[in-house]
């Protein structure tokens, strides 16, 4: 995967169980308007509840991919589609928050029924943490 395209994120499409350490949550994304844009729906039930939406939609003019993440806390969060070691991810242009970093998702391991999703932040943009890990695995 060289560019981001239209179709980069349909690998994320489908109901989803998300595994990490300690928790479980739902995640179910789906394509609406039109199929212009992904909608993400994620639910945490353990080791509490959380949940949060986000809107993703590839701008065909300028050849790029957009979010808007908000949650139950409160949370916006605006992110920009990109390639991180060749593996679509979506993160912060900026640094937001009080924590004044760059926050980002990377998607790997893809395949058909389970990816792998890291969240992970960043001072400068340059030397990456990894804050949250989920496995995901396709609900059938």
């Amino acid at each position: 995967m060289a560019t981001l395209g239209p179709d980069t994120f349909d690998f994320w499409l489908g109901e989803w169980d998300c595994e990490f350490e300690g928790g479980h949550a739902v995640n179910s994304i789906s394509r609406e308007m039109n199929g212009k844009v992904l909608r993400e729906r994620f639910a945490m039930d353990a080791p509490q509840r959380w949940a949060g939406t986000s809107m993703s939609v590839f701008h065909e003019h300028s050849g790029q991919w957009f979010q808007t993440w908000v949650d139950e806390a409160g949370a916006y969060w605006h992110f920009v589609g990109s390639l991180v070691d060749g593996n679509p991810s979506f993160g912060t242009p900026t640094p937001v928050d009080a924590d004044n970093v760059y926050k980002r998702m990377v998607f790997t391991d893809i395949t058909e029924d389970a990816l792998h999703w890291r969240w992970e932040s960043s001072p400068d943009g340059g030397l990456w943490t990894v804050n949250w890990e989920l496995q995901y695995t396709r609900r059938r």
